[in-house]
């Protein structure tokens, strides 16, 4: 059984047109023939029955206004084939608003619901109702950005009206989210947001802004409240680290009891007291710090990625000491499969947050330039996606026992823009993921350090690809 805690299944179909009716549905394969295959769908529902996905948490989503200006954008909305940019255009021009374009988004992905007998899937609005032995795939709703629920259009006006928005899914009759991940990667009105986007240029996407705004703490403390209806989880990604440090605290003094939500994650490998800083400076142009890192090694010959979107080893500390989950992301920048770019830190952070430049980590011997078969280099990739499994469980065992086991999950960010490991490009291939992990996260885990015995890998991989979110889900949601 697998469960994906994070995926786009509705998006790119979603951006192909302005009106509904003209939209492919969500099952549709879209395959442009390019070698850019971020573009191609990776999470259709198609897809993702394909691949054995028994329940998947799917983001509700407005598209930024920045993206849309963005060519890489429009390839994804097949307008390399056809005329059809006004609704791109209309967004640019701000004539439709976040919460009207995620209330679209939401409908669309709904549409797709019961479009033939083998082409269903159940929405659920409580973990409970998942059912393992259900014919048809399942679905959750969660909320990505913050944005989504601005009162002004694509801007933000008045603070009660934007909560009212929120409140408006803590209603009994509203579709449940399960979580919000308050920002993305464009400038928000919450709290400052981490680096995260190194393929399009712009200064929204540049961090601003120190910490949680009075918006954010607001917004937050109404998400997590029991007395104005049932509790939304709050998702740490894409928060910058002093964010994820002020929203740590407040949920310590106010909510004790909410688990925390790291929904497709990647891990830095280290303390934010240590990062792997090679070197900075300030850059007037982007009005920002420019840190570069040297590569940050992992067990074998895998590394991690060090920018701040990715969990420090205090994140996994907080995440598991909440009985929260961590749902690992499938793409590969975020995995450290690649030698990390220059990330770029908001001025009003930057001194609070340690970015003291350090020594040279001894480097792997073997590079990725050494693998000649593209079998290898999937194996390769996979490698990594268990030095992230195996680094939280020595991060947290400490702290939580074997416990930790079970706060591992999948969030593969499929078709939301990324360049996913090549073991597993699409959500059709998970079906592989649990062979793949039951073969080396064992043998990577003697290297690591990790008491794995051979009797309970198998149990230990199930988990993690699957029941480890479905036991959280019944208990939380």
């Amino acid at each position: 059984m697998y469960v994906d805690i994070h995926c786009h299944p509705q998006f790119k179909t979603f951006i192909g047109s302005e009106h509904q009716a003209e939209r492919k549905n969500c099952w549709t394969n879209l395959n442009y023939d390019l070698d850019f295959k971020i573009l191609d769908s990776q999470s259709s529902l198609s897809q993702l029955v394909n691949g054995q996905v028994k329940l998947a948490v799917v983001p509700l989503y407005a598209l930024e206004n920045v993206f849309a200006k963005a060519k890489l954008i429009q390839l994804a909305a097949g307008l390399s084939y056809n005329a059809k940019k006004r609704f791109l255009q209309k967004i640019e021009r701000e004539e439709y608003g976040y919460f009207e374009l995620m209330q679209a988004d939401m409908n669309h992905l709904l549409s797709s619901a019961n479009i033939a007998a083998d082409k269903q899937f159940t929405l659920l609005r409580a973990g409970s109702q998942f059912d393992s032995n259900s014919p048809h795939l399942q679905i959750m709703l969660c909320a990505e950005g913050g944005h989504n629920f601005y009162d002004y259009g694509q801007r933000f006006g008045q603070t009660q009206k934007v909560i009212d928005r929120l409140l408006y899914f803590k209603l009994p009759q509203s579709v449940r989210l399960v979580y919000i991940t308050i920002t993305h990667l464009s400038h928000s009105e919450y709290c400052t947001h981490a680096f995260g986007m190194k393929m399009l240029k712009s200064n929204a996407f540049n961090p601003q802004g120190r910490g949680l705004s009075n918006l954010g703490k607001r917004f937050i403390r109404e998400a997590l409240s029991t007395t104005n209806g049932k509790r939304i989880l709050i998702d740490v990604k894409h928060m910058s680290v002093l964010a994820r440090q002020q929203f740590y605290a407040l949920r310590a003094t106010e909510f004790p009891d909410a688990p925390i939500m790291a929904s497709h994650m990647g891990l830095t490998g280290c303390s934010w007291q240590r990062k792997p800083v090679c070197k900075y400076k300030y850059d007037k142009k982007e009005a920002c710090y420019e840190v570069t890192y040297y590569r940050q090694p992992g067990v074998l010959d895998t590394y991690f990625n060090p920018w701040s979107i990715n969990l420090y080893d205090e994140d996994i500390v907080e995440i598991l000491l909440s009985n929260g989950l961590i749902g690992l992301s499938l793409d590969q920048r975020i995995l450290g499969c690649g030698t990390p770019a220059k990330e770029l830190v908001s001025p009003d952070e930057f001194k609070d947050t340690d970015f003291t430049t350090i020594a040279e980590p001894r480097l792997h011997q073997l590079r990725v330039e050494d693998y000649d078969d593209p079998e290898e280099v999937k194996t390769w990739h996979l490698r990594h996606l268990c030095n992230h499994i195996l680094h939280i469980v020595k991060v947290g065992q400490p702290k939580v026992g074997n416990r930790v086991w079970k706060q591992i999950a999948i969030g593969s960010d499929f078709d939301g823009l990324i360049d996913p490991i090549n073991y597993t490009t699409h959500a059709g291939a998970f079906k592989f993921l649990f062979g793949g992990l039951v073969e080396w996260l064992p043998r990577m885990a003697m290297y690591a350090g990790v008491d794995l015995a051979p009797a309970d890998v198998q149990q230990v991989v199930k988990q993690v690809i699957g029941e480890n979110a479905v036991e959280f889900l019944k208990r939380n949601i």
